[in-house]
Protein backbone atom coordinates (compact mmCIF):
# COMPACT_ATOMS: atom_id res chain seq x y z
CA UNK A 1 0.00 0.00 0.00
CA UNK A 2 1.49 3.33 -0.99
CA UNK A 3 0.99 6.64 0.79
CA UNK A 4 -2.01 7.71 -1.28
CA UNK A 5 -3.75 4.41 -0.58
CA UNK A 6 -2.97 4.86 3.11
CA UNK A 7 -4.63 8.28 3.03
CA UNK A 8 -7.70 6.75 1.36
CA UNK A 9 -7.81 4.03 3.99
CA UNK A 10 -7.56 6.64 6.75
CA UNK A 11 -10.52 8.41 5.15
CA UNK A 12 -12.38 5.10 5.18
CA UNK A 13 -11.61 4.72 8.89
CA UNK A 14 -13.00 8.21 9.52
CA UNK A 15 -16.14 7.39 7.50
CA UNK A 16 -16.68 4.13 9.38
CA UNK A 17 -16.12 5.91 12.67
CA UNK A 18 -18.68 8.56 11.78
CA UNK A 19 -21.25 5.81 11.13
CA UNK A 20 -20.41 3.70 14.20
CA UNK A 21 -23.12 4.40 16.74
CA UNK A 22 -21.78 2.30 19.62
CA UNK A 23 -18.36 3.96 19.90
CA UNK A 24 -17.95 6.04 23.04
CA UNK A 25 -16.64 9.61 22.82
CA UNK A 26 -13.28 8.80 24.39
CA UNK A 27 -12.57 6.01 21.90
CA UNK A 28 -13.84 8.14 19.02
CA UNK A 29 -11.44 10.94 20.00
CA UNK A 30 -8.55 8.49 20.40
CA UNK A 31 -9.16 7.07 16.94
CA UNK A 32 -9.49 10.53 15.40
CA UNK A 33 -6.21 11.65 16.98
CA UNK A 34 -4.51 8.44 15.90
CA UNK A 35 -5.59 8.76 12.27
CA UNK A 36 -4.50 12.41 12.26
CA UNK A 37 -1.06 11.42 13.62
CA UNK A 38 -0.69 8.67 11.01
CA UNK A 39 -1.75 11.05 8.26
CA UNK A 40 0.88 13.58 9.35
CA UNK A 41 3.60 10.90 9.39
CA UNK A 42 2.56 9.63 5.97
CA UNK A 43 2.93 13.12 4.52
CA UNK A 44 6.53 13.46 5.69
CA UNK A 45 9.17 12.71 3.12
CA UNK A 46 11.37 9.71 3.73
CA UNK A 47 10.93 7.05 6.37
CA UNK A 48 9.76 7.86 9.85
CA UNK A 49 11.76 6.65 12.81
CA UNK A 50 10.77 3.47 14.59
CA UNK A 51 10.34 5.51 17.78
CA UNK A 52 7.59 7.57 16.19
CA UNK A 53 5.89 4.63 14.45
CA UNK A 54 5.83 1.92 17.09
CA UNK A 55 3.40 3.65 19.48
CA UNK A 56 1.01 4.34 16.60
CA UNK A 57 1.18 0.74 15.42
CA UNK A 58 0.51 -0.48 18.95
CA UNK A 59 -2.51 1.83 19.25
CA UNK A 60 -3.91 0.62 15.92
CA UNK A 61 -3.55 -3.01 17.00
CA UNK A 62 -5.23 -2.29 20.35
CA UNK A 63 -8.15 -0.65 18.56
CA UNK A 64 -8.43 -3.59 16.15
CA UNK A 65 -8.91 -5.92 19.10
CA UNK A 66 -11.44 -3.56 20.66
CA UNK A 67 -13.57 -3.20 17.51
CA UNK A 68 -13.18 -6.73 16.15
CA UNK A 69 -16.59 -8.14 17.04
CA UNK A 70 -18.78 -5.03 17.00
CA UNK A 71 -17.34 -3.14 14.03
CA UNK A 72 -15.94 -5.57 11.43
CA UNK A 73 -15.67 -2.93 8.67
CA UNK A 74 -13.76 -0.58 10.94
CA UNK A 75 -11.54 -3.49 11.97
CA UNK A 76 -10.78 -4.27 8.34
CA UNK A 77 -9.81 -0.67 7.66
CA UNK A 78 -7.63 -0.54 10.79
CA UNK A 79 -5.89 -3.77 9.77
CA UNK A 80 -5.12 -2.18 6.41
CA UNK A 81 -3.67 0.86 8.17
CA UNK A 82 -1.47 -1.36 10.38
CA UNK A 83 -0.23 -3.21 7.32
CA UNK A 84 0.48 0.03 5.51
CA UNK A 85 2.46 1.35 8.47
CA UNK A 86 4.62 -1.76 8.39
CA UNK A 87 5.08 -1.66 4.61
CA UNK A 88 5.87 2.03 4.37
CA UNK A 89 8.20 2.10 7.30
CA UNK A 90 6.04 4.63 9.07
Amino acid sequence: MDRSELRKTLEQVQDELANAESVDDKTRQLLTTLTDDIRRLSEQSGRASAESVEPLTDQVQDLVLQFESDHPRLTTALNQVAGALANLGI
